[in-house]
C-alpha cells in the first residue's frame, strides 16, 4: 500500500465513523490489513497521555504486532483554528513503516465532514502516546518475510 492509498483509507473510516458514531467522536485505531481495514473505537480514552500511552502499547502488542500491520491510522475528535473562531474537527493521523507520521483534518459540518487539509508531516513533539503503534508498524516483517522461530 503506498501512503497516498494509507491516507484515502483512513480518510475514508474517518467520514464512516462520523456517520455512525455519536459526538463527541470516540478516538480509533484505523489497521489496513491484507484482509480487510479493521477500525477499533477506544470510548473510554483516557485524557491524561502517559495512560493514552499505555492503552495504546497494550493495543499494540496484542493487536498490531500479532497481524503484522505495516500501517496505521488514528482518528480523533479535536478543535482547530479558523477565521471565524475556534472550530471542531476530526483528526487524522497516519503511519507506515520507514515513513514519518502525517496529520490532516477537516471539519465537521451539516453533512459530516467537510474537505480535509492537505496532509502535513506530524510534528515530532505532537501526539506522543501514539509511539507504541509507531513502534509497532516500524518492526513489522514485511509482507511474505518468513515468522521467525520462537525464543
Amino acid at each position: 500500500m503506498r501512503i497516498e492509498e494509507l491516507e484515502a483509507v483512513c480518510r475514508e473510516a474517518a467520514r464512516e465513523l462520523v456517520a455512525r458514531e455519536d459526538r463527541p467522536l470516540p478516538p480509533a485505531a484505523v489497521l489496513p490489513l491484507s484482509q480487510a481495514t479493521k477500525v477499533t473505537t477506544f470510548p473510554d480514552f483516557p485524557v491524561a497521555d502517559p495512560e493514552r500511552y499505555d492503552l495504546l502499547a497494550a493495543f499494540a502488542r496484542d493487536v498490531l504486532r500479532p497481524a503484522d500491520a505495516p500501517a496505521f491510522g488514528f482518528v480523533a475528535e479535536g478543535a482547530a483554528d479558523s477565521e471565524d473562531g475556534p472550530i471542531d474537527v476530526v483528526v487524522v493521523v497516519y503511519g507506515a513503516r520507514n515513513h514519518h507520521l502525517a496529520v490532516t483534518a477537516a471539519p465537521f459540518t451539516d453533512d459530516g465532514l467537510g474537505e480535509f487539509t492537505p496532509a502535513e508531516e506530524l510534528d515530532h513533539a505532537a501526539f506522543p502516546f501514539l509511539a507504541p503503534l509507531r513502534h509497532a508498524v516500524d518492526v513489522a516483517r514485511p509482507p511474505g518475510a518468513a515468522t521467525a522461530p520462537p525464543g
